[in-house]
């Protein structure tokens, strides 16, 4: 089965001590490619640092990098100048994450959270890279931006919200990527499943958050690349396809989404 998982943190400090080893039964297990993605200034930096120390230690590119401050941290509005050095590297195959989040934040955060994304928007117009969104409670305010992004490749990491939304910006050219989330019995993101284009879709760890079932309910604490493959299992089932076409098509959407 072939297999990449889009959105991981092995930066983070739940794999600090064992993240050579994380990759290393992630590739052994099927992962051809994961994305460590940065959510500031620090832990993109550490995220390419990551990166490169799988990648000697495999003897080839198995992990590339997404540098970018997440919305929640536009007080690391600062740092973007780090973020606009890291990205001129070979490695950095895509900017964010980034968008808006109205779960933790209020509304009177959105000027300052825009102003966040639009750094984001002009460092991928600049470098030709992709865009990785974030976008947690928070569709009517990206809604009001698509006209100005459209054109530009991005994808809605962590898909979250409904089918409309979902057929908005796949009918722009947007992908959504989806988390083990699926595998709880979400009834809306089952129909979101259903009713989105397999080549609009691409899957996703969010490790370590985000354990999937059964895993999770066997007490598995921590989220890995590896169980990217529950998420292609659910996909498949939803849509009553193979799992190893599943896994193919998804594989295939990412390589070519993230030029890898």
């Amino acid at each position: 089965m072939r297999l990449v998982d889009t959105h991981c943190h092995l930066n983070f400090k739940a794999f600090h001590a064992d993240f050579l080893a994380v990759a290393k039964k992630s590739a052994k297990k099927g992962v051809e490619r994961a994305v460590i993605v940065g959510s500031s200034g620090s832990t993109s930096a550490r995220a390419l640092e990551v990166a490169r120390g799988i990648n000697d230690k495999l003897g080839r590119m198995w992990a590339y990098v997404a540098v970018g401050i997440h919305p929640t941290h536009f007080d690391d509005i600062g740092s973007f100048s780090l973020i606009e050095r890291l990205a001129e590297d070979k490695l950095v195959a895509a900017i964010g994450e980034t968008g808006f989040d109205l779960y933790r934040m209020g509304e009177d955060s959105v000027p300052r959270q825009k102003e966040l994304f639009d750094r984001h928007i002009e460092l991928s117009k600049k470098t030709g890279k992709p865009l990785i969104f974030h976008n947690r409670n928070a569709d009517e305010v990206f809604t009001a931006e698509l006209k100005r992004i459209q054109g530009l490749r991005a994808v809605f990491h962590c898909f979250s919200t409904d089918h409309n939304f979902a057929k908005l910006v796949t009918d722009l050219g947007f992908y959504v990527s989806f988390t083990a989330k699926i595998t709880y019995g979400n009834k809306k993101l089952k129909k979101v499943i259903k009713r989105t284009p397999i080549g609009r879709i691409m899957i996703e760890t969010d490790a370590p958050y985000i354990v999937p079932e059964p895993q999770r309910s066997e007490g598995v604490e921590r989220n890995e690349p590896y169980l990217v493959m529950e998420t292609a299992k659910k996909i498949a089932q939803i849509k009553e396809l193979e799992v190893d076409f599943v896994a193919d098509k998804t594989t295939k959407n990412a390589l070519d989404f993230f030029a890898l």
